[in-house]
């Protein structure tokens, strides 16, 4: 699933190649893909792109927006003749010719390049809306885990008297938003802490050294280009990032733990795959 990095990294990719662009026609290739009318951006040109925990915003300006959620298997690929730019989940859709069987919208500009939204899963979305309507959306979303909202106190507030275990609690984005899987694991194991901890247990030096753990992989993360776990598709210009080759703990089950060089365990936590060292992640 692409998590903060990876969707920041692609809302960058796009506003070098799609900014002042006018938008000649919208195909929708899957209804359930598609929230609002398709006809409210033909003719209007793209101003702004910015990203709210895992949205993308695509502003017209004259209050019309597009808010894309790429949610499990989502990828926006921006094609230029041969030139590919763009991102999300690592599939052969990267490099493959396009539309593809999972391209659910296409977006034509003017000078005919394309935009297309590819959805594998089918969860994804894109919806057409106002700016009282993008407002109303960013509400239910809590802070970034980088905007400077977060703080230890905040966090010790959201903690107190929770007995959730601390990796779900900073996957959940009603407490803070950003934090997917892969950054969850590594931030824990580089704080030290274990994913089996009840929230409500941390203390206040503990809570401080996640939260500056947590940054410290989300922009790493961002700085690389997120993650492409996918070896296939790790060289490919303009899409994958490196994030992988810096990963602490997530994917390395049996492999060494970078602060104690115990074995790193898998174990599952909520449906999720949770990797972490049971030695020094107490």
């Amino acid at each position: 699933m692409p998590e903060l990095p990876e969707v920041e990294t692609v809302a960058q990719q796009l506003k070098k190649v799609i900014l002042q662009k006018k938008v000649k026609a919208v195909e929708i290739r899957k209804a359930k893909s598609w929230v609002g009318d398709p006809k409210a951006v033909n003719g209007k040109t793209i101003q702004n792109i910015s990203r709210r925990a895992k949205i993308i915003r695509i502003g017209f300006g004259h209050n019309l927006n597009l808010l894309i959620h790429l949610k499990m298997s989502g990828q926006l690929i921006y094609v230029d003749g041969k030139k590919r730019f763009g991102g999300g989940h690592p599939t052969a859709d990267w490099i493959q010719d396009l539309p593809s069987s999972h391209t659910r919208v296409i977006f034509t500009f003017i000078d005919n390049t394309k935009l297309f939204f590819n959805d594998q899963r089918i969860f994804g979305w894109i919806k057409v809306m106002n700016d009282q309507e993008v407002a109303k959306e960013f509400d239910k979303l809590a802070p970034d885990i980088i905007d400077p909202a977060i703080t230890p106190t905040y966090l010790a507030q959201k903690f107190a008297k929770r007995s959730i275990l601390v990796k779900q609690m900073i996957m959940d984005n009603t407490i803070l938003s950003g934090v997917g899987n892969i950054y969850a694991c590594d931030a824990l194991n580089l704080a030290k802490i274990s994913p089996l901890r009840p929230a409500k247990q941390l203390s206040p030096a503990e809570i401080q050294t996640l939260l500056k753990s947590m940054r410290h992989v989300i922009n790493l993360g961002i700085k690389k280009g997120g993650a492409t776990a996918h070896g296939k598709y790790v060289h490919v210009t303009g899409l994958a990032g490196k994030y992988q080759d810096f990963m602490l703990v997530y994917g390395k089950k049996d492999e060494p733990c970078p602060n104690c060089g115990q074995p790193i365990q898998k174990i599952r936590l909520a449906g999720r795959g949770t990797f972490y060292c049971p030695h020094c992640q107490t």
